[in-house]
């Protein structure tokens, strides 16, 4: 009995020590610390260029919700092409619109439990208002290639998003290749930024990057 586990132990162990970086490879990880803001969340993470991943647009879900006279969530990333739904959870009437460049919409007031849906085709930030309630404001980021992410409370990143497969439809490749990539980032209340990062061929690469507060930069040059 005692042999069989030593044997079990000595196994795993042999598997660790011959595939050490698979929990990390072709990741980019990272935290991003605020100066000026009471939270690192909702903060934009991204690469500019990044190798193209197949994906199933039609069969996507993205959702921006209405709740509590508020959209949920309050940064939502998107792939170019894709379509997002505009539920109403409110018991009262919400007109969603945007004048912004990347895509101006209104989808006009429409009431409780009903549903209205738009699709985005071109990249760039897209600002979300209600014309009934001034107070409710959210960005919709259209997005180049699948390789971006949203901080977490704490500040922390990971790119490619372990969530995305999730959305149905999504096809992602989880690794990237090794090379040089240049990665963002992007929040209305702070000054952009933007770093080289290398992935190599032994695994991942790690970043911390240090915001403040300023005039927000665009996605993509134009």
């Amino acid at each position: 009995m005692r042999k069989n586990i030593l044997l079990k132990i000595g196994v795993v162990a042999l598997v660790l020590f011959y595939f050490p970086v698979w929990a990390s490879s072709g990741k980019i990880t990272g935290s991003v610390k605020v100066k000026g803001l009471r939270s690192p969340a909702n903060i934009l993470v991204y690469l500019t260029k990044a190798p193209t991943v197949a994906m199933d647009l039609d069969a996507a879900s993205f959702v921006m919700d209405q709740k509590n006279l508020t959209f949920f969530p309050h940064v939502l990333p998107i792939p170019v092409g894709a379509t997002v739904l505009f539920p109403n959870n409110d018991e009262v009437d919400h007109n969603v619109f945007s004048l912004s460049r990347a895509q101006k919409f209104n989808l006009g007031s429409y009431s409780f439990g009903e549903s209205k849906t738009m699709r985005f085709d071109t990249p760039g930030v897209v600002e979300l208002r209600c014309d009934v309630h001034a107070e409710m404001l959210a960005y919709i980021l259209v997005m180049k290639n699948p390789y971006y992410t949203v901080t977490n409370e704490k500040g922390g990143f990971e790119i490619p998003d372990v969530k995305l497969p999730d959305q149905k439809g999504i096809k992602v490749v989880f690794d990237l290749p090794p090379g040089k990539y240049t990665l963002k980032t992007w929040h209305k209340k702070l000054k952009s930024k933007k770093e080289t990062v290398t992935v190599t061929e032994q695994g991942g690469a790690s970043i911390q990057l240090k915001l403040t507060r300023g005039t927000s930069g665009v996605l993509y040059k134009r």
